[in-house]
């Protein structure tokens, strides 16, 4: 009888065992979503900290300039637009597109055939990236930075368009420079060909072209680019550098010229550059009431371009005169020492 009933009960106690295990796997893997769960909510805290802290630095930072603004009340216009552009000195940095920065670099360097020793052409170019700015702000910088290079047709002004562009610009200043050599040699060649069977060719029939296009200074109202174009033209003496600057609203896009300083002033306007031409190797006395003032804001005052064959001590080239804020923003008019910033 006993030999029976033991069987039996074994059967049952397996059967408890196996329900046993059953319930201890089901509470585990319970345990181990609530667990990921808790993981994922405080994964998502730790984020939302992170925005709080940094939404409480920008509260801090408006509440220090508002401090700052306010203890101008009452000062006089110099005494506050030194302390503005104190207050934003930390905020003219150098365009780094690997720091997304709001620009994007495009490079390019052309050969064609015998290039290396008649003509090269390079192009470096920075340019503000599509995305910061509305679509109509963004081309109207590009097209005051590429000027005819940027066409019409030129509506998709994306990083794969722009080097496009780029691409077919080179490719113009190339062919011209190849153009130009077949014209010197058809037309010029005991100037250039070393002997009578018109085989040897001149080392100096030599074209280059390089342009470049960098951000000088850039600040939350405006940005300043740095242009150049520097080359060589077949001959003794042809070589050629013309920098310039040129700044650009951030609002609209619009580029800054001699409107912002009261005509009125013109006077006292060319005083101070005549004061300060000899520091930028230009002559004093060539700077005379009709000289056009092309502005440019940089960090320590404002920048106006000019020929070096007209102002400067060079037959080529350019020349840039800067004059210290402190000393030209009282001549500029009101509204545009608002909308720039240096009100």
């Amino acid at each position: 009888m006993k030999f029976s009933v033991f069987p039996f009960l074994s059967i049952a106690s397996l059967l408890c065992v196996l329900a046993l295990l059953v319930y201890d796997h089901s509470e585990l893997a319970k345990l181990k979503e609530q667990q990921r769960e808790l993981v994922e909510l405080q994964a998502q805290d730790n984020k939302d900290m992170s925005v709080l802290e940094k939404k409480l630095d920008e509260i801090y930072s408006m509440l220090a300039d508002m401090k700052t603004e306010y203890s101008l009340i009452g000062k006089s216009d110099l005494e506050r637009v030194k302390a503005e552009i104190a207050m934003h000195d930390d905020e003219l940095i150098e365009c780094d597109p690997t720091k997304e920065k709001g620009c994007m670099e495009f490079t390019i360097y052309g050969t064609e055939r015998d290039s290396t020793r008649f003509y090269t052409v390079s192009l470096h170019w920075t340019l503000p990236r599509f995305q910061v700015y509305p679509k109509w702000v963004h081309r109207k910088i590009i097209k005051g930075l590429l000027g005819d290079d940027l066409t019409d047709a030129d509506t998709v002004l994306d990083a794969g368009h722009l080097g496009e562009i780029q691409r077919r610009t080179l490719y113009r200043q190339t062919e011209a420079y190849k153009r130009s050599i077949e014209s010197e040699l058809r037309n010029y060649p005991n100037d250039w060909y070393y002997d009578s069977a018109h085989t040897e060719v001149a080392a100096t029939l030599k074209y280059e072209r390089e342009d470049s296009i960098d951000v000088a200074f850039d600040s939350l109202l405006w940005t300043t680019y740095y242009i150049s174009n520097a080359g060589y033209d077949a001959g003794a003496a042809g070589g050629y550098n013309y920098e310039y600057h040129r700044t650009f609203s951030k609002k609209d896009g619009s580029l800054v010229d001699s409107t912002i300083f009261n005509p009125s002033e013109k006077k006292a306007i060319v005083s101070l550059l005549r004061k300060y031409a000899e520091k930028y190797e230009a002559r004093p006395n060539a700077i005379h009431m009709d000289f056009k003032l092309k502005p440019s804001f940089l960090k320590d005052g404002i920048g106006f371009d000019g020929d070096s064959f007209e102002i400067g001590e060079h037959t080529h080239g350019s020349v840039m005169i800067v004059v210290p804020y402190k000393e030209i923003l009282p001549y500029m008019e009101t509204w545009a020492r608002r909308i720039y910033g240096f009100n």
